[in-house]
């Protein structure tokens, strides 16, 4: 029934539809709407012929019977079985459209310069072209060379990263650049180390490399001198090596390369090097005639151990080890009770005071009735408001990663002692990063999180003219709608978490000097909650404390533009043993979560006595860092 219909209403409309030819034109004359009879038929539904620009009817004809007529309706075309509204483009030609007042069954062509749609993506600005449709290609030079650029044409420019080869982020500073999964283009810090001990060395973004001669410790490679020194980038002789192990039985002597050596002597005092008379008490001086061996003692006075933790300078008194001062545990809190406790770890021992007047002074003058509670004084804020104040002075960390050794430019002295580095066999010039060992598993994230802006850390500086610079640290929001976080000077808006609550003090701050381009500070007393992504759901967070910072700053016009350099400092073992346990076992980038525990707790050595009780529960890290300019704007919510 339903070819029958269409056989009929390719015949019908052709009876209805009177052309005629002119030269490249076609036309056509609305005739009126008429057909023959067709199929018989009992209602207007049995002649549906499934066309939407089609009326249809069933109709008395001549014959006294119902029959089937079909016509075309207004601003409608019917061409080749195909339904067209007025001005639609053909599918595979945008230069034939429908056009009813020159023609129902047949394209017309669009004139020459007509505007039109080839359905290239590629091509943009299409028009007709001697009955062919088609435009100008579209430019895709995205202008980065960590792109690969092409055109599809459903989708139109595609801009595929180039990940791993080799670019230019034109940066100064940083080597080795090569473009990343997300079609950027960065680099590793340049360390500019050339080696020697005695320069400072560092990187600007105006001279490149800079090599400062210093007086830092050093080591001259003679056993026999000590605290070596630095002097016009030369490693100096320091002072002779006391080689008196205050031991009369030996004869001390020093060889460059040994160090301190000691002989036994010959003497009716002595027995090889143990001498005769010691009578193993420090609070006797033991003497000896060396013609005969007689023994003689005498009282002293020197310092000594009584044993006792809570105790200190401790001193001879009638040939016994006295206790000296008792050991001071008084931690300032009124709501505490303070004691020493020799099986206490760290010895002193805090209890929540109890009984008695519970009153106290938090030292905040916002607060009301302070009382003490669980051993902390707490008083009532409601009528505490801080506003804080800020600078707009701003770094943004484009790049953070963690140093790869406990050489210099890979770490910071963070306990402050030349004498010491870390990890063991890894280190030198006095460099803690004992946490190194992390860098494997930890930089891929570090470096994804700030590439894709999972990781917004911006540094809030104070005047570059005041000494010193308060450098806070904040996790951020970006405000500069479009803008590049990791090339452009965004503003910001900083996370009200990491201000304190109460004074609007800001949580992370390092107060630091600056010397030309050179800025280093912090130390004990300072900290910065850090969080490690490990994809796009999780985190392992951490807190750095002892925070130090060792930069080279960009200054424009008396501000900060830019930074490279080192932020160090110590994190828990235990805490971070704890924080990866925590996490899901498949958030290490195909690496075990179990394999990672035994790297960390068989490679990770405290090195650093983070909280002062004499204990090292710390491990140093250091994390070599990138910024550019940044404007803080205020506080988000």
């Amino acid at each position: 029934m339903r070819r029958l219909a269409f056989i009929q209403l390719a015949f019908l409309v052709a009876g209805c539809d009177s052309l005629s030819e002119r030269p490249g034109l076609r036309t056509t004359t609305r005739e009126p709407d008429v057909s023959a009879p067709s199929a018989t038929c009992v209602s207007d539904s049995d002649c549906d012929d499934q066309h939407d620009c089609t009326d249809d009817h069933c109709e008395p004809a001549a014959d006294g019977l119902e029959h089937c007529r079909w016509s075309i309706r207004a601003d409608q075309c019917f061409i080749n079985d195909v339904c067209a509204a007025a001005g639609e483009a053909r599918a595979d030609d945008g230069c034939d459209v429908c056009d009813p007042s020159r023609a129902v069954q047949a394209w017309t062509p669009l004139a020459d310069g007509a505007s039109c749609d080839d359905h290239d993506a590629c091509t943009s600005g299409d028009s007709c072209h001697a009955g062919t449709c088609d435009g100008p290609a579209v430019a895709c030079d995205d202008g980065n060379g960590c792109t690969r650029d092409s055109c599809d044409a459903a989708s139109g420019c595609v801009h595929a990263a180039l990940a791993g080869y080799s670019c230019d982020d034109g940066v100064r500073c940083t080597l080795d650049d090569r473009c990343t999964s997300q079609g950027l283009c960065a680099g590793d810090l340049n360390t500019c180390d050339d080696g020697d001990p005695c320069t400072v060395d560092a990187c600007n973004e105006v001279e490149g490399c800079t090599h400062d001669a210093s007086t830092m410790a050093c080591e001259d490679g003679d056993k026999c001198t000590t605290n070596d020194r630095c002097s016009d980038g030369v490693c100096g002789a320091g002072e002779p090596t006391n080689c008196d192990d205050g031991n009369s039985c030996t004869v001390d002597t020093c060889d460059a390369t040994v160090g301190c050596v000691h002989l036994p002597t010959l003497s009716p005092c002595c027995i090889g090097s143990d001498s005769v008379c010691d009578d193993r008490n420090p609070c006797t001086d033991d003497a000896c005639d060396p013609l005969s061996g007689a023994c003689s003692y005498s009282a002293n006075h020197a310092a000594c151990d009584d044993g006792d933790p809570c105790t200190l300078d401790d001193v001879c008194a009638d040939e016994l080890c006295t206790g000296g001062r008792p050991r001071p545990c008084d931690d300032l809190d009124p709501c505490t009770d303070d004691s020493c406790e020799a099986s206490f770890p760290g010895y002193c021992l805090s209890r929540p005071r109890t009984g008695g007047d519970l009153a106290c002074d938090d030292r905040l003058d916002c607060t009301t009735n302070d009382q003490c509670q669980g051993g902390r004084c707490v008083g009532d804020a409601s009528a505490c408001v801080c506003v804080p104040d800020l600078p707009s002075d701003g770094i943004k960390l484009t790049s953070l990663q963690v140093g790869a050794s406990g050489d210099p430019g890979q770490g910071l002295d963070v306990d402050q002692s030349p004498a010491t580095c870390s990890p063991a066999g890894q280190c030198s010039g006095g460099i803690d990063n004992a946490l190194s060992v992390i860098a494997g598993f930890a930089n891929d994230p570090l470096r994804d999180g700030a590439d894709q802006g999972d990781i917004t850390l911006v540094f809030a500086l104070s005047s570059l003219a005041v000494d010193p610079v308060e450098v806070s640290i904040f996790q951020a929001k970006s405000i500069t709608p479009g803008c590049n976080v990791q090339t452009q000077t965004c503003a910001w808006l900083v996370d009200r978490a990491f201000l304190d609550p109460t004074s609007c003090e800001p949580v992370a701050k390092v107060f630091a000097h600056l010397s030309g381009d050179h800025l280093v500070g912090g130390g004990p007393g300072t900290s910065l909650p850090f969080a490690i992504p490990l994809d796009a759901d999780t985190s392992l967070d951490v807190v750095i404390s002892n925070l130090r910072l060792d930069v080279t700053l960009t200054q424009v016009n008396g501000q900060a533009a830019a930074l490279t350099g080192i932020l160090g400092g110590a994190v828990p073992k235990q805490t971070l043993i704890d924080g990866i346990e925590s996490v899901p076992a498949d958030s290490f980038n195909g690496i075990s979560k179990d394999a990672i525990l035994s790297l960390v707790d068989l490679l990770v050595q405290n090195d650093i006595d983070g909280n002062g009780d004499g204990v090292k529960e710390s491990a140093s890290i250091g994390v070599k860092i990138i910024g550019i300019d940044a404007v803080i704007s205020g506080v988000g919510q």
